[in-house]
């Protein structure tokens, strides 16, 4: 399954729903039918699941055999890869102690504790899975068991593009309880179920869906946990996570786009905490080598941080009063990166890519939508380079742009952006911001320009910040006429500062943003470059509003970014 290639929607849907109330060797239950009953619908009437491709038993014909057996006819029901399978199952469930841990069972109609071959053992069934050729199974059980052996497979509060996890493997579950816990049979939101699957019809007809109406199984697992858990008539605690893949059950979409073999538009999700706070749960790394990670931009943390082929050709520039300047190569430098990130099929013309960027004119009335190409080129099998040289006869650029392909674009700056002056190392605070915002505009315009309007991730890294401070204050007067002051001294301002109080600790910085190129527009772009303005603020302990915004305003000085540079 591994090798298989993924579309973003699903072709099939397929539902089993098991209710059992009528038990004929443990306590019957009062709701479990019903249960099975409204998931049923839900999935019937809500979510796009055929009534005939919906298996529901219930009490007699829920029986180990019939279980089992109904499962595995996926195995030939659910043979395209771009299927989705749900199991629903509301009874009894039960756990006993194994050599390697608790081992957890289903019970079926006729099972009986005193005969562990009478029940369902929940591995079978996720063993079974493995030959489901289905890329999405989400398990929902309104039962208590332990032996789930999850996986944490988003992490935490990221944000995800729904393309994305329509093209991964996932196998999912949440359970209503743990072995320990008491499932309560009645008592729900909605009059007529269990407390657990009352707050899952709700999240399967919208409460769970985020602003966008996107309803995924991390969206619904996390919103069922907490209504659970916060209930004041609950005494269980679901528990969810990922049995295998990093991809996510879409249940929901608006107008059905996930079900749909064509679709342009694409969303971004944030992928909710998992609180359940399961020690078995780990981290699984993403399976694809994006960019940012094959150019080294992976880990700001490592020494070899953002070092490669290209980065390498960047130069350093040290100055000072009445000395030649001396050039070597970089140590520290901005690198900006959009990556776009769903199934949206995009190819760049390299051939046709270095024509126009050897013709682009920034013409605009708006200094943001002017960003300004560098005049020499280079081209590789996968790539077009622009580049400019530190001098006529230096072997170090000062900046270059690269575009590949795929659509990847990556702009490395080491000398409007960075200084070296008699020994004291800074980041140009304006020239970084203004810089971004400049490549924001056109990164979104050249990949408009090839039809591409979906995901992009966005990653803002200072290499070689250890040390370093931020300079270029806004030198404009803003609130009440007040300046900032500079670290060097010049403008003396309303505040004095301390120079070595504002040195960055880390060695490297990074910054990730995700967004829709289609929903790109200038209240989203200037929040993020507000929010990338406090958070390198917040690495060189400034305790004051970005100083590369007019003092106390968000105004930014474009005139003395432009002044700045020396095309």
């Amino acid at each position: 399954m591994s090798n298989t290639t993924y579309n973003s929607y699903y072709r099939n849907s397929w539902a089993l729903v098991i209710g059992i109330n009528n038990y004929e060797f443990v306590s019957p239950l009062s709701y479990a039918c019903n249960d099975a009953d409204a998931v049923a619908d839900a999935l019937a009437t809500e979510l796009g699941f055929p009534k005939d491709h919906i298996a529901l038993l219930k009490d007699r014909n829920a029986t180990k055999q019939a279980i089992l057996d109904t499962f595995l006819a996926y195995s030939d029901m659910a043979g395209d890869p771009d299927d989705r399978v749900l199991v629903f199952f509301a009874g009894h469930g039960t756990t006993f102690d194994g050599l390697r841990g608790p081992v957890g069972y289903l019970i079926p109609v006729e099972g009986n504790l005193d005969n562990k071959n009478s029940l369902v053992r929940w591995s079978d069934l996720t063993r079974d899975a493995d030959l489901i050729p289905a890329k999405h199974i989400l398990f929902i059980m309104d039962a208590c068991y332990s032996g789930l052996a999850t996986q944490r497979a988003i992490t935490p509060g990221a944000n995800r593009f729904v393309s994305d996890m329509l093209q991964r493997v996932a196998r999912q579950v949440i359970t209503a309880g743990k072995a320990d816990q008491t499932v309560a049979d009645g008592g729900g939101p909605l009059g007529k179920n269990s407390i657990f699957t009352g707050y899952l019809v709700k999240g399967l007809r919208g409460d769970a869906a985020d602003k966008n109406g996107i309803l995924t199984a991390n969206g619904l697992m996390h919103y069922v946990y907490e209504k659970v858990g916060q209930d004041n008539r609950s005494k269980q605690t679901p528990h969810y996570g990922n049995l295998d893949g990093d991809g996510d059950f879409i249940l929901r979409m608006p107008n059905n786009k996930h079900l749909q073999e064509i679709s342009q538009e694409d969303y971004l999700v944030e992928a909710q905490t998992d609180n359940s706070q399961d020690p078995s749960i780990t981290e699984i790394p993403t399976s694809q080598l994006t960019y940012v990670f094959a150019n080294g931009y992976g880990n700001p943390q490592q020494v070899t941080f953002g070092r490669n082929e290209w980065s390498g050709k960047l130069g350093e520039i040290r100055r000072g009063i009445g000395i030649t300047d001396e050039i070597s190569r970089a140590y520290s430098w901005l690198s900006i990166i959009i990556e776009p990130v769903s199934n949206q099929a995009i190819s760049l013309d390299i051939h046709s890519e270095s024509g126009k960027l050897a013709n682009y004119l920034p013409v605009s009335d708006k200094p943001f939508e002017r960003f300004a190409i560098p005049k020499q080129f280079r081209t590789t099998i996968n790539s077009v380079i622009a580049y400019e040289d530190m001098h006529a006869d230096s072997k170090y650029w000062r900046r270059f742009i690269r575009i590949d392909r795929q659509g990847n674009i990556e702009y490395a700056d080491s000398d409007y952006v960075f200084l070296d002056f008699q020994g004291a190392r800074t980041f140009r605070y304006v020239q970084v911001i203004g810089t971004l915002w400049q490549f924001l505009y056109f990164s979104k315009k050249l990949l408009a320009s090839y039809g591409y309007t979906s995901g992009v991730r966005l990653t803002i890294n200072l290499v070689g910040t250890k040390d370093t401070i931020l300079s270029d204050f806004s030198e404009s007067p803003g609130e009440e006429n007040k300046h900032w002051t500079s670290p060097f001294g010049g403008i003396v301002g309303f505040n004095s500062l301390d120079s070595s109080s504002l040195a960055c600790t880390d060695p490297n910085l990074q910054l990730v943003y995700r967004f829709l190129l289609n929903s790109l527009n200038e209240p989203e772009v200037e929040n993020t470059i507000n929010d990338t303005a406090i958070q390198l603020g917040l690495a060189y302990n400034h305790q004051t509003p970005p100083r590369c915004f007019n003092y106390g305003t968000g105004i930014f000085p474009w005139q003395q970014f432009f002044n700045g540079r020396r095309y």
